[in-house]
């Protein structure tokens, strides 16, 4: 497009509500399109390249795109908000009007015609044949204009698509329980069914973990899953393979892993079943080891402040690269996305590195400010270290806790809150661990992360995107754990379950309440605030 460079500044797209004054009522000849990215790439926004775009015929410098009023200037707030209503009920009710324009009855003929939806003829499938043109210029000028004012989809429907059946759960005479099912899906995470404004979490089992304890000098649970409805859970030195059923164990004289039957199957009857092991896999003992989603790769983090990344084809393990760039110490915490090719680590030196999955090779570093507190309690110089990593597959954004400083990140790195500066971590209330939801940011009503602590509290927090901040939610009124969170796992299709492990062993299951659980008084205030306007 424009020959491989730049077109001069005025014809750039370097402001919203020029281009959309212009495409809409001023130059009919203006043809544009949303592309997806602005429903989900605030990043395509800012010339962070700083490259030299020029300066319009007015004198002003084509730089940073220059959004509407109510964006505040924040790019982040204007693609949160555009994918807010690209997603309302508005949206929904209307879209079949667009199918119609684009792909239906009223892209051709008398209908395009008195609906203002017509283009140039050659964008229109089956308009031209390229291949009987003869005259070379002829066909060139026809693909440069092809190219330049794009293509008509091909037309799939001739009568009106049928308009989109809007489902609310609050009617004037109660609540729709069978409307529930539809709306579960676009339902935030850990946020009750109909009411999304509510987050509610109530224990519903408790377990005792009893996979992977032996020789562990305490009864800590480090990792957990759920299997068919029961609860299985794996010990402190232990990491979970999922597809597979079978865990890792670390941290042996063997500077390796050993490999084990998680549940048992007709293949594999006996639980704790040694199926492999990997001897010498770095030169001191082995501190954290993490497994992919999908179990293909293996992070293991070393005393000596090293990471290695490997390949397991479930027999073999292959060495894929060994990072270094912690500054002495263990590493404690580890997590890994092949939905976004990441690889996060943290360690006792208080780093929080970022790796290229893809290229084996370092993006970044996290940089942390601590709470005041622990700033004047540890002192200026003192390393506060890495507790907890996780990374968010929906969106790429890292939560992360150091010492007691919970903070989210996004993929380039960029802060995008951090814990309420008014809530002190202090005493037992100490966050021990911290996990990631998997909360799109446009759900702004969604938990984002959820805490353990040592006096066996579970939190769950979301973003007030305006300032910045991680805001307290919910936290889980059931007192079950009454020492050290050890391990935390969000489980679900629809991110509604909670696991929870602690220092003695002891486990639990988690589930977001439904309406049809509440009480009549808890319901009819649910019922209030709907109509109040206070959740649309």
């Amino acid at each position: 497009l424009q020959g491989g460079k730049f077109d001069v500044a005025d014809r750039l797209f370097h402001n919203v509500g020029a281009s959309w004054r212009s495409a809409s009522s001023e130059n009919l000849q203006d043809v544009r399109e949303l592309i997806p990215e602005f429903f989900y790439l605030p990043d395509f926004l800012v010339n962070s390249n700083m490259f030299d775009f020029g300066t319009t015929q007015l004198g002003k410098t084509v730089h940073d795109l220059t959004l509407p009023p109510w964006a505040k200037g924040d790019p982040k707030r204007f693609i949160r908000i555009h994918r807010q209503a690209l997603e309302s009920d508005h949206v929904s009710r209307h879209l079949h009007q667009w199918l119609d324009l684009i792909f239906g009855y009223k892209q051709r003929g008398r209908e395009a015609v008195a609906s203002l939806n017509t283009f140039v003829h050659v964008t229109y499938e089956g308009q031209v044949d390229l291949e009987s043109i003869t005259d070379p210029v002829e066909r060139d000028s026809i693909i440069a204009q092809i190219q330049n004012f794009g293509q008509t989809p091909s037309r799939l429907e001739r009568k009106p698509f049928p308009q989109r059946n809007v489902v609310v759960a609050f009617k004037e005479k109660g609540v729709d329980f069978n409307a529930l099912a539809s709306l579960a899906s676009m339902t935030p995470p850990f946020c009750v069914v109909g009411a999304p404004h509510r987050v509610y979490v109530r224990v519903g089992a408790i377990d005792t973990c009893k996979v992977g304890m032996a020789g562990q000098v305490d009864s800590s649970v480090g990792d957990l899953f759920l299997v068919k409805g029961q609860l299985i859970g794996v010990g402190r030195t232990c990491s979970l393979i999922l597809p597979s059923k079978k865990y890792y164990r670390f941290g042996g004289p063997n500077n390796g892993v050993s490999v084990h039957v998680a549940v048992a199957s007709a293949r594999h009857r006996e639980v704790n079943k040694v199926l492999s092991i990997h001897d010498g896999m770095h030169r001191g003992p082995i501190s954290v080891a993490r497994a992919s989603l999908n179990g293909l790769w293996l992070l293991t983090g070393c005393i000596d402040s090293t990471v290695r990344v490997w390949k397991y084809n479930g027999q073999n393990m292959q060495l894929q690269a060994t990072i270094c760039g912690h500054d002495g110490g263990k590493i404690t915490c580890l997590d890994i996305s092949t939905v976004f090719g990441t690889i996060v680590s943290g360690g006792t030196d208080g780093k929080i590195l970022v790796w290229d999955l893809r290229t084996l090779t370092f993006l970044r570093q996290l940089h942390h400010l601590p709470s005041p507190s622990s700033a004047s309690r540890e002192g200026p110089r003192k390393a506060l270290p890495a507790k907890s990593i996780s990374i968010n597959h929906k969106n790429g954004n890292i939560v992360t806790l150091v010492h007691n400083t919970l903070c989210v990140f996004d993929i380039n790195g960029n802060l995008v809150a951090k814990h309420d500066p008014e809530i002190n971590f202090d005493g037992s209330d100490i966050p021990s661990c911290a996990i990631s939801t998997d909360c799109p940011e446009w759900m702004e009503n969604g938990v984002v992360a959820v805490t353990g602590h040592i006096n066996g509290d579970v939190r769950l927090w979301s973003i007030d995107y305006d300032y910045g901040i991680i805001i307290l939610r919910h936290t889980i009124p059931e007192r079950v754990h009454s020492c050290p969170i050890t391990a935390l796992r969000v489980s679900g299709d629809k991110q509604d379950t909670l696991l929870i492990g602690d220092k003695s062993g002891k486990m639990s299951v988690c589930n977001t309440l439904k309406l049809e659980q509440l009480n009549a008084n808890e319901l009819a205030a649910v019922v209030e605030e709907a109509f109040e306007g206070e959740v649309y």
